[in-house]
């Protein structure tokens, strides 16, 4: 491999200084009880702080395909013990009718417009008709991601898992393009001012269900910069 030198002459440099002062940010209240590991931040473009809930279910998510004829809706999702990862998909036989197949293309079952539907252990939900309705070829599509055991921001009224908040985001970390893997606290004292957290949680709800996970949120603590922070 061939380096291309650099030339360096003598002096190269003007005098100069530099002073550079350290400003913490008063998240953590006492460094004895802090425990931090390696996490994966599943989405999100977060700041060190937020608060953050592991899924322990898979993900799921539908939308209409594009093109459809029939208004109707899709919802009251959910995830079985046994779901496969991928797209599932429900098209329409007649107006009432859809037939359901599984990420591998396996038929699973026929759901019935206004009935709940279960391919049994995978995935249920229940198709809406609209005021138009449906014709033969109208298509939903049902996905199941792999994301079981990573992090999101905690939201209280999940039911995934990630309503339980057990993690402060240790480090500013964008999961925007995917996942990536950064640092969490999995135990600790913290400042619940210098905390970020979803506007499903109050402090005070949010401060009582932590605590079952090792994260001990106080309130009396200012997030505000020390006074004294010249250089010395």
């Amino acid at each position: 491999m061939a380096l291309t030198p650099s030339s360096i002459l003598d002096n190269p440099q003007q005098p100069s200084v530099q002073a550079d002062v350290y400003i913490p940010d008063q998240l953590i209240v006492d460094a004895k009880t802090l425990v931090s590991q390696p996490i994966v931040l599943l989405s999100g473009n977060l700041k060190r702080g937020t608060v953050l809930g592991q899924q322990s279910s898979s993900p799921i998510s539908a939308s209409a395909a594009a093109g459809n004829t029939g208004n109707g809706t899709i919802g009251t999702l959910s995830v079985g013990a046994s779901p496969k990862t991928g797209v599932y998909t429900a098209v329409a036989t007649d107006a009432t009718h859809f037939a359901v197949t599984d990420p591998e293309g396996n038929a699973v079952g026929t759901a019935t417009a206004g009935a709940a539907f279960s391919t049994g252990g995978q995935i249920g939900f229940t198709i809406t008709a609209g005021g138009t309705a449906f014709v033969a070829g109208d298509e939903f599509d049902i996905t199941v991601s792999d994301a079981t055991g990573g992090y999101i921001e905690s939201v209280k009224s999940a039911s995934d898992g990630s309503q339980n908040p057990s993690v402060i985001l240790a480090d500013d970390a964008d999961a925007t393009n995917g996942p990536v893997t950064t640092g969490g606290y999995v135990m600790g004292e913290f400042n619940g001012n210098a905390l970020t957290f979803d506007v499903s949680w109050t402090l005070a709800t949010l401060t009582s269900a932590a605590r079952a996970y090792g994260i001990f949120i106080k309130s009396s603590v200012p997030a505000a910069s020390p006074a004294n922070n010249t250089a010395p």
